[in-house]
């Protein structure tokens, strides 16, 4: 089996409501559909799903990327050879860490089907067989906004909370303050600043938050300031998580090394199956624990966060949460049908590959002129 071509259509679709986080906001997802192509006539599935306030990679670079340095390296090449494949991908160009994830999710999927198995086989087989979706993301607004918006989701039975934070210090603490108060002191409430905070002002703050009983801390400061996350780490009872500055095996390697993180965020949309999955073994033997983000993935996005989820012991799904069905944040998606069964639970069938299909109505309708 040969890899023919790599296909890439760039996708937008509305939000339900405006995302919003310390470097930026928006109101529409900005995606891009990659297929590979064999002469077999198997058909791999992947997603870069971007996220402009923090990826330095935007739909038209990574349409270009694939188009123009990765896609000529593949064609011709078994993706069985998964190690040779997954090579020439992470060799093609320097970073561009989320344009090299999609053709990573397209390759485990097209192998999967080559092989007849599901991708969390490939990642080494099953270890729970479901996922409770209980968590909500809860978006940067005025305290009194940003509880209500919790309290809502609490009534609907959701128990975690991350809660975007890192545009002012002051409000912030009132932000949280209000979401603790409007849910109760039993929920799960985890911070993410998002590179929000300076160094030498973010400690005062967030030692006032510890006393709101909080999870973790996710990225309180840039990505490049790993002696400022180290100093956070040292200073606070509460974990640190590392997101932006946890890209490559690499970056973790810098941090963990540093005792600069005491928690990682795995991000298959900005790491690919491949190195998430190096990511978590650096982690494992480290002894620190693996939570999963999302960058709000489309329908192939969140199968591939699945998979993963389902495979990877050292992922604590219950402390970090785990991304959902794409409909709780967009208003529509480009898959058949969800890896999220009806009743909100993550349950992964015997299908090969990521088990999901696309809607040609809908990639029509979403695709970027």
């Amino acid at each position: 089996m040969k890899i023919t071509k790599i296909e890439t259509i760039a996708l937008t679709v509305p939000l339900l409501r405006p995302a919003v986080i310390a470097s930026g906001s928006a109101s529409t997802g900005f995606h891009v559909l990659i297929r590979i192509h064999t002469d077999a006539g198997l058909i791999g599935l992947g997603e870069a799903s971007p996220i402009a306030s923090t990826d330095a990679d935007a739909p038209g670079s990574i349409v270009e990327v694939v188009n123009k340095r990765i896609a000529p390296r593949l064609t011709g090449c078994d993706p069985r050879r998964m190690q040779e494949c997954l090579a020439l991908i992470h060799t093609a160009i320097p970073g561009n860490q989320c344009a090299k994830a999609g053709v990573d999710i397209a390759l485990h999927d097209l192998v999967g089907k080559a092989l007849g198995v599901p991708v969390y086989q490939l990642l080494g087989g099953r270890c729970r067989d479901a996922i409770n979706v209980i968590e909500a993301d809860i978006w940067i607004d005025t305290p009194e906004a940003m509880a209500t918006m919790a309290k809502e989701a609490a009534s609907r039975g959701v128990s975690a909370f991350e809660i975007k934070i890192g545009k002012d210090p002051a409000v912030d603490l009132q932000r949280v303050a209000a979401i603790r108060k409007a849910v109760g002191p039993g929920a799960r409430l985890r911070i993410d600043c998002n590179e929000g905070y300076a160094a030498g002002t973010e400690l005062r703050v967030l030692r006032a938050m510890e006393a709101l009983d909080l999870v973790y801390i996710e990225q309180p400061v840039p990505r490049w300031d790993i002696d400022g996350m180290r100093r956070l780490a040292d200073a606070l009872d509460t974990p640190i998580c590392a997101d932006q500055g946890a890209y490559t095996p690499q970056d973790v390697m810098r941090l963990l090394s540093c005792g600069a993180a005491d928690l990682i965020c795995i991000k298959i949309p900005k790491s690919g199956l491949f190195h998430a999955s190096t990511i978590n073994a650096i982690c494992e033997t480290a002894g620190v624990r693996c939570t999963l983000g999302s960058m709000l993935p489309l329908g192939i996005g969140a199968a591939a966060i699945h998979h993963f989820a389902i495979a990877m012991r050292n992922v604590d799904v219950e402390m970090g949460g785990v991304y959902g069905s794409p409909l709780d944040y967009f208003v529509d998606d480009i898959v058949q049908a969800s890896t999220v069964a009806a009743d909100g639970a993550i349950r992964l069938s015997e299908a090969p590959g990521l088990g999901v299909s696309v809607d040609e109505e809908k990639i029509a309708r979403y695709r970027r002129a």
